[in-house]
């Protein structure tokens, strides 16, 4: 199966390490004598990868203890275990044929084997089915609920069955929601009152707008016991996903949250035991009493809450008290609309109808490189016959991809026009522009008009606000290390030491005003204007090549600006007495 049709489908093998912990959280203490028959479900089985581990735990449980159960519920109340737990513990859903089957074929190879029979046998495997596992009712509650649950977005998923999501699932699906909360609340509705549930999914529903919902269904109806935050450890291949292992009890009564975050761990390879290594100094531990967690599970060391509370105390206002923020424009086809600035086609288009254009990687702390592409901003011709120039030899090649288009189709835009090309007075001002991912805080001040593709977004200060607050300042603020660190606290971490530089984030940012706004505008405009010197350096460098002279200038200018950061930095730390 393709990386496409994985995405498409939802599905992520999980890795043993992973299955082994969650496997044991959930079954190393379960009293086998007081109930021999655990039920065990997983609504996303796969290949079984959960179940199968499930059935050797629960093997080595029941023959431990086999004689004391026969005594307490009958000499022959367990005559096979295999059969057992085949057909009275596991139980296990899953949309994808292939992976139904191969799951029974190993469950009955592991019975042969456990049993040491090498002849044929015929066993029903009733409890294993293909089916959707969030439209199967089942008329049994589980003691155990485990998994690995499909992850698809709201934009992949078919419109009926998210009809069927926004109706069945309401309490925690809406607008943009991701399956798997839905998977959350079906395992919750289906577990017995003191039953587990142990989930590992992606980890941004802790923070993410769309699943405040599932939050508030979570807080409501169970006892968070353990969040593992396996932060930057690639558990899931080159899928770009942030991964998250919830251990979940079904009570009602609050408790004290275990949070462990993993960090400075890429390669899940390379960890042996995972409950080892949550127990090593190099993973974060930190409790929290769950009725603070409230909407916003923003769980914090003490080191790092200290900054986040003086923050937003400090701070009078957000970021989207004083800016107006908008997005960069969708072309629905770059190749036809952008145009490189040495390509020989440029001389012969209206200069009128050339924007500057640059994306996410254009952007840096407090500058903006310059940009090599122009686009065509075809929105301001009224008739594509008048510039057949532009419409032979730059639109034609993709007019067909144009037409489908579905604002095309729908005859909202000409087939010539850009898909969403905004308004372009939003583009030709004065604005602080930042990349949506990112490592790290890039604002800057575009001074040249830029238009962005949809990868970049922009702010402009309101007018009510302009005497109040610059440009200058705000980049300097919030291209400082402590906002850096203030913003990862609420930021979405998408893996691979990236976060979502969303608006809905980024515009709640608090900002303050104090007596050393001066300085720390003083020392912006500084480090902008050493930043350009940089930039001018390094063309000059590309151009001439080896220059000693050159470089040595760079790596004062370089260090100059550190030096500034650093000095904005303290100033930071001063207002906000840290």
């Amino acid at each position: 199966m393709s990386l496409y049709d994985k995405k498409t489908k939802g599905i992520y093998y999980t890795p043993k390490i992973i299955v082994d912990y969650i496997l044991e959280e959930l079954l190393i203490n379960h009293d086998i004598i007081k109930n021999p028959e655990p039920k065990i479900l997983d609504l996303s089985c796969g290949c079984g990868n959960f179940l199968l581990e499930a059935f050797d735990i629960l093997y080595k449980l029941i023959k431990t203890n086999l004689k004391a159960i026969n005594e307490k519920y009958g000499e022959h109340y367990i005559d096979n275990i295999s059969t057992h737990i085949i057909t009275k513990c596991i139980y296990g859903t899953d949309l994808d044929t292939n992976a139904i089957e191969i799951l029974k074929e190993t469950l009955v190879e592991k019975k042969r084997f456990y049993d040491n029979q090498k002849y044929d046998f015929f066993i029903n495997i009733n409890n294993i089915t293909c089916e959707d596992g969030l439209k199967k009712n089942y008329n049994i509650k589980f003691d155990y609920i485990i998994g690995n649950p499909p992850y698809i977005g709201h934009k992949i998923l078919d419109k009926n069955y998210k009809k069927f999501l926004l109706r069945e699932y309401k309490e925690v699906y809406r607008d943009k929601a991701d399956l798997y909360f839905c998977f959350y609340k079906k395992s919750i509705d289906l577990l017995k009152v003191d039953g587990k549930i142990g989930l590992i999914t992606p980890r941004y529903f802790m923070e993410s707008p769309s699943a405040k919902l599932l939050r508030a269904y979570l807080l409501k109806n169970t006892n968070i016991n353990k969040l593992v935050d396996l932060n930057e450890i690639n558990v899931f291949k080159n899928l770009g996903i942030s991964a998250l292992i919830t251990i979940l009890e079904k009570k009602k009564k609050y408790n004290i949250v275990s949070v462990y975050k993993v960090n400075d761990i890429k390669n899940i390879d390379s960890i042996k035991n995972l409950n080892y290594l949550l127990n090593d100094k190099s993973c974060e531990k930190i409790n929290i009493n769950q009725k603070d967690l409230e909407d916003k599970w923003i769980i914090l060391n003490s080191e790092d809450k200290i900054i986040y509370e003086k923050i937003e105390r400090k701070c009078e206002y957000t970021l989207e008290d004083i800016a107006i923020s908008f997005q960069g424009i969708i072309s629905g086809c770059d190749k036809a609309f952008v145009i490189n600035k040495d390509d020989e086609r440029i001389e012969h288009i209206d200069k009128l109808l050339l924007k500057n254009w640059i994306k996410n990687k254009n952007i840096n702390k407090y500058i903006i490189e310059e940009s090599t592409q122009k686009l065509i901003y075809s929105n301001d011709i009224d008739d594509i016959k008048k510039y057949p120039y532009i419409e032979e030899k730059c639109f034609i090649f993709y007019k067909q991809k144009l037409k489908n288009r579905r604002e095309c189709i729908r005859k909202s835009r000409k087939w010539y026009e850009l898909q969403w090309g905004r308004d372009k007075s939003l583009f030709e001002r004065r604005k602080i522009m930042y990349p949506y991912k990112s490592t790290s805080n890039k604002f800057a001040i575009d001074e040249n008009k830029n238009f962005s593709s949809a990868d970049v977004y922009s702010f402009y200060i309101k007018e009510e606000f302009k005497e109040e607050f610059s440009y200058e300042y705000l980049v300097g603020l919030l291209n400082s290390h402590i906002y850096d660190k203030y913003f990862k606290m609420i930021g979405k971490n998408m893996g691979n030491k990236i976060y979502d530089y969303y608006p809905n984030k980024v515009m709640k940012l608090k900002i303050f005003k104090d007596d050393n706004y001066s300085k720390v505008e003083a020392l912006s405009k500084k480090i902008i204007s050493i930043e350009k010197q940089i930039g001018i350096s390094k063309n000059k460098l590309k151009l001439q090549g080896k220059n000693n002279i050159l470089n040595k200038e760079i790596y004062y200018l370089e260090n100059e600006s550190h030096f500034l950061q650093n000095k904005i930095n303290e100033l930071i730390n001063k207002s906000l007495n840290l």
